[in-house]
C-alpha cells in the first residue's frame, strides 16, 4: 500500500541488456526501504516514511483476550419435572427439593441454562443434570436476569460465590455470595 503512491522517479532503472530475473529483482525493489540499506527517495512523503519505518527500536506490544461467557436462560420445569405418567389421572405434583452444602466454585463450562428460583436468587442447571441455588446480593432482584447473564472468564474457569460478578443484558451486576446444591426430596 505504502508502495503503490505514483512517485517523481521510477523505483529502479533497469537495463534492457540485463535477463529478466535480474530486471523483475530492481524492479521489484523500492528505494528507500527499510529492508535495504539505501538513500530514501527525494519525495518529502517518501522520506517521512522511509525514516518511520528505517528505525530499528522496538517497543513494547501487549496482546491480552478477554472472554465472555453468556448462561442462556432455561424453560421453566424442562429439566425439573419428569414427564407425567398416564396412568394417574391427578395433576402432577411439583417435585420438591431439600438443599446440602455446595462447593464454592462451580465450572463455568459446566453450566447449561439459568432460570429465576426466588425474588434474590437463580437456578444454575448444569450439564450433568445437577441444580445449583446461587443466592445474589441483597441489593440485586433475580428478575433482572430473566434473559441470562454474562460472566468474565476467570483463569481457572469457574464461577465463584464471594469472587465473581454477574452482568445481566439489562445492564444489572450483582455479585454471588453463596451456592447451594438442590437434591430431589425422596419422600
Amino acid at each position: 500500500m505504502l508502495l503503490s503512491f505514483g512517485a517523481s522517479e521510477p523505483a529502479a532503472q533497469v537495463d534492457v541488456g540485463l535477463d529478466v530475473d535480474k530486471a523483475w529483482a530492481a524492479a521489484s525493489t523500492p528505494i528507500g526501504s527499510p529492508l535495504f540499506e539505501k538513500s530514501p527517495a527525494s519525495g518529502a512523503f517518501d522520506a517521512f516514511i522511509a525514516e518511520g519505518l528505517g528505525d530499528q527500536t522496538w517497543d513494547q506490544v501487549r496482546i491480552e483476550q478477554r472472554m465472555i461467557v453468556r448462561i442462556a436462560p432455561r424453560m421453566p420445569g424442562s429439566m425439573l419435572a419428569p414427564p407425567p405418567d398416564p396412568r394417574f389421572s391427578g395433576p402432577p405434583q411439583p417435585p420438591r427439593f431439600f438443599e446440602r452444602k455446595a462447593d464454592k466454585c462451580l465450572p463455568i463450562a459446566s453450566i447449561a441454562g439459568v432460570q429465576i428460583e426466588s425474588q434474590d436468587r437463580l437456578l444454575l442447571i448444569t450439564r450433568n443434570r445437577k441444580m445449583i441455588g446461587a443466592s445474589l446480593d441483597k441489593s440485586c432482584r433475580a428478575r433482572d436476569f430473566y434473559s441470562g447473564f454474562y460472566v468474565d472468564r476467570s483463569e481457572d474457569g469457574r464461577l465463584c460465590a464471594g469472587r465473581d460478578t454477574i452482568h445481566s443484558r439489562a445492564g444489572a451486576n450483582c455479585a454471588i455470595t453463596k451456592m447451594r446444591e438442590l437434591v430431589p426430596d425422596d419422600d
